[in-house]
């Protein structure tokens, strides 16, 4: 996996990786659904790639931008590879569908076991309001992300912070899988 590139990984390896996910663990009723991600990486070179997940079984990887994607999203190139996780947690066609009604922005501040803090940004469907930004250690999130933390528990025990639109923030706890 190292020595691929950021291109590479996302155009070649992520469908492969993300298809066999999808085989393995189906999302049923999903047929006529079209999920669209627009990712921007941010660092050595600047990129954008648009994903395009059909019935959640079939994913595209095009270099370049999309048009209107419902989730648009700013990183910079040293998450790349925890982002596959993210992209096939879609486990419902309930989850499809709230994310298709979600407009709005969450800023993420991501505090990495070096010390060192990274900058994230999700942007549903164009909107940049309502927004809410969250904080916390890369392991939590992580765990978050996967569906091994539950995202209410990990704000009131204070492993996450939220600031902005709580409304917002409380709503979008409805796309992390459940475990």
């Amino acid at each position: 996996m190292s020595d691929l590139s950021i291109e590479e990984y996302l155009v070649h390896y992520l469908p492969g990786l993300v298809g066999r996910y999808l085989k393995e663990d189906p999302v049923p009723n999903m047929d006529g659904t079209l999920f669209t991600l627009q990712i921007s990486i941010t660092g050595e070179k600047n990129l954008v790639f648009g994903i395009t997940i059909r019935d959640s079984k079939q994913i595209t990887v095009t270099p370049g931008g999309l048009e209107n994607p419902q989730v648009a999203l700013e990183i910079p190139e040293g998450i790349i590879q925890p982002l596959v996780k993210m992209i096939s947690s879609l486990t419902s066609r309930g989850q499809y569908d709230m994310l298709k009604g979600t407009k709005g922005s969450m800023d993420m501040e991501i505090n990495l076991p070096d010390g060192q803090d990274m900058q994230a940004r999700m942007v549903f469907n164009g909107a940049d309001e309502p927004n809410c930004k969250m904080t916390g250690s890369s392991i939590d999130l992580g765990k978050i992300v996967s569906g091994l933390l539950d995202p209410t528990r990990a704000f009131m025990q204070g492993q996450i912070k939220l600031f902005g639109d709580l409304s917002f923030a409380i709503r979008l706890t409805q796309l992390v899988p459940k475990k």
